[in-house]
């Protein structure tokens, strides 16, 4: 069986199309659970996220705006569980940096390398909302109109806190790498 396009897939979903919503699991879940463990990075507190962000989706599947792409809305929802569950742990977001990326990011083929591991160290240690910056531009390749919209800002303010992020990931380098960082 074909999946269906991500307009085909809402439009079923919205008709109550049972069988559109395994679709939707099936292929969004290993995103939604990329993302949701880069940010938390804690694997079963992930998945938790996961399963409210899919809960969260069918509930209100009425209310996506034919403009906005599926996976920014569910990008959408997936942040704004993880920071509920970093309001509710009230750790802002400091957690262990050990298993940086889930075995399902193609950078995990690289990280062989010194440089990829203090890499990853550093962007553990980037403010929460610098993080996910970077995360979603570099690691999720979304444009600054999408993550916008996952972020709930404006393309100039996802701008100007990718350019702070990678200024202040530049900084935490510096003793790695000198001045060519």
């Amino acid at each position: 069986m074909q999946p269906s396009s991500d307009e085909q897939l809402v439009l079923r979903l919205k008709a109550g199309d049972v069988g559109a919503f395994g679709e939707l699991y099936e292929q969004y879940r290993p995103r939604v659970y990329r993302f949701a463990f880069k940010l938390l990075r804690d694997g079963d507190q992930a998945e938790d996220i996961v399963q409210e962000t899919f809960l969260k989706a069918q509930r209100s599947i009425q209310t996506l705006n034919q403009n906005h792409s599926l996976v920014s809305w569910l990008l959408a929802i997936t942040r704004n569980e993880v920071y509920g569950q970093l309001r509710k742990t009230r750790n802002n977001g400091q957690v262990d940096v050990d298993d940086v990326w889930d075995s399902e990011t193609p950078l995990d083929k690289l990280v062989g390398t010194e440089t990829v591991v203090i890499v990853q160290n550093m962007i553990a240690q980037l403010k929460p909302d610098y993080k996910e910056v970077i995360l979603l531009r570099e690691y999720e390749r979304m444009s600054y109109a999408e993550i916008a919209r996952v972020t709930e800002g404006t393309e100039g303010a996802v701008k100007a806190r990718l350019f702070k992020a990678r200024k202040a990931l530049v900084k935490k380098l510096k003793p790695y790498f000198g001045e060519q960082s």
